[in-house]
């Protein structure tokens, strides 16, 4: 079961739950009951996200109240995750390979989750399958965008989370979560990089990192 919504806006972000608007599609399908080009889009989209090695971007969040906020991210497939906000936001998650930890700074909390939690756990699973947990519920295009709504399969009621994609080049570009409340977040990824070797430090949250004045590793100005 997902979590539910708690606070500050990462929790929002990386665990909250959705119902999505968009169109379901009814045309002939597939073995796994899609039209043929939409099982062929969500092909890709697999094989995408498992070619990944690692891959660091920034992003910017706005949230249905208009609040806005900005970070960096770093995935290190499978296990390894770092999602970090720019002040003056003091919220942080990481996934150390065995554990989601979130740490909000503002009340000295730290939290530790399974890595089954949340509806982004596809991301640092062995291999990403979208016909297991996590599947596809709808895919559209539009001004062209690829966009793939996503549901947790034992309970859709929980909500869901699209994904965004541009195909030339083949890039997740943003995110959209609605919570059980309707409200909506939006995240958008910008200044992809991909490949490039990771310090294992980034993925580590200890003692020290709860205590010292600045346990941001992303470029802030």
């Amino acid at each position: 079961m997902l979590l539910k919504c708690s606070r500050g806006v990462l929790i929002r972000f990386l665990f909250c739950t959705l119902i999505s608007y968009v169109t379901l599609s009814h045309h002939a399908h597939s073995d796994n009951g899609w039209p043929e080009a939409d099982q062929a889009d969500i092909d890709k989209v697999e094989a995408f996200l498992n070619g990944i090695d690692t891959y660091r971007a920034r992003f910017i969040q706005v949230d249905s109240g208009g609040g806005y906020s900005e970070g960096w991210l770093w995935l290190q497939r499978p296990r390894f995750l770092r999602v970090e906000y720019a002040p003056p936001n003091d919220l942080l998650l990481v996934a150390d390979g065995n554990f989601l930890i979130f740490f909000d700074r503002d009340i000295d909390q730290v939290s530790r989750f399974q890595y089954e939690t949340g509806p982004f756990r596809f991301l640092l699973s062995d291999v990403v399958n979208f016909n297991e947990d996590m599947v596809v519920n709808a895919i559209e295009r539009r001004a062209g965008l690829l966009r793939i709504k996503l549901i947790e399969e034992g309970d859709p009621g929980q909500g869901s989370v699209t994904l965004v994609f541009e195909e030339k080049p083949m890039r997740l570009v943003k995110w959209e979560i609605t919570d059980a409340t309707n409200k909506i977040t939006r995240v958008t990824l910008y200044e992809h990089s991909f490949g490039a070797p990771f310090e294992r430090k980034l993925f580590r949250f200890t003692g020290y990192d709860r205590v010292r004045r600045d346990y941001r590793y992303g470029e802030y100005e």
